[in-house]
């Protein structure tokens, strides 16, 4: 696979009302020896997008699908733990995944509360029906993810990689930081918490090589949320997937029904 050929995005999400003040966007390329981030925006700023979450959504969708030959990567969960799939296979799960939860509520009451083993493996925060992470499940599954799929990107490992086709890829980037132990208190207004932002972009700069323009490093670092930061981060889970492409795929009959996080 020639990396360089493809665009990587990271997106860090949201299922918030208002969630095109929380969504936010980065765009990156390989040039062989590192990446070089030329973008990076909130969802409510992109071509049509607002702080609504349809608009945001709308929008979202529509500028990963202006990328051509692009890898995504996205922070939600991707599945419910196997339980949930039932006799279906993942592709027509999807497919009917928001006929059978017509809102966040009902996927909530439908008491798949287990975490995957990849959240255990990958040492994600939460499991994909944790109060605090259940409507990002929904909506990103339910308004992204399906009506990307039926549009013609594949999802990965779901899916065999296509070089053709866009690829979505759960990301996490707390599994990354967790990793690198980097797993610092980073969202926050306070000096150590802008400064630890600022340690895990140096670091992580020295660990896998990017390059970002001013601009982009104070939209990162500025950011007390550290929502923009995650979607840097977002991309550098996707590239590192990437460099291994024989990992893609899934290993086994569990990752077919309850996917992989990657990071």
């Amino acid at each position: 696979m020639n990396v360089s050929n493809l665009e990587i995005l990271g997106v860090d999400f949201s299922g918030a009302v208002q969630a095109g003040q929380k969504i936010w966007v980065s765009r990156a390329h390989f040039d062989g020896e590192k990446l070089c981030f030329d973008f990076l925006e909130r969802a409510a700023d992109l071509p049509g997008g607002s702080p609504n979450r349809n608009d945001a959504l709308d929008a979202l969708r529509s500028w990963i699908s202006s990328h051509d030959c692009a890898a995504c990567g996205l922070d939600f969960p991707f599945a419910l733990p196997k339980e949930a799939l039932g006799e279906e296979n993942y592709a027509t799960w999807l497919q009917n995944f928001a006929a059978r939860y017509p809102d966040s509520q009902k996927m909530k009451q439908s008491g798949f509360e287990a975490r995957r083993a990849t959240d255990i493996a990958a040492k994600t925060p939460f499991s994909p029906l944790n109060l605090r992470l259940f409507r990002q499940t929904y909506h990103g599954i339910a308004e992204v993810l399906a009506p990307l799929q039926a549009s013609g990107a594949l999802v990965l490992p779901f899916d065999p990689p296509d070089p053709q086709k866009t690829w979505l890829l759960e990301i996490c980037p707390a599994s990354l930081l967790k990793r690198e132990k980097l797993y610092l208190s980073y969202k926050g207004k306070s000096d150590s918490q802008r400064q630890n932002r600022q340690t895990i972009a140096r670091e992580m700069a020295a660990r896998t090589p990017f390059e970002w323009s001013a601009k982009i490093e104070n939209r990162a670092i500025e950011d007390p949320e550290g929502d923009a930061l995650d979607a840097v981060l977002a991309a550098i889970c996707t590239f590192n997937a990437l460099r291994k492409p024989e990992t893609l795929a899934a290993r086994d009959e569990l990752e077919k029904m309850e996917g992989r996080v990657y990071f």
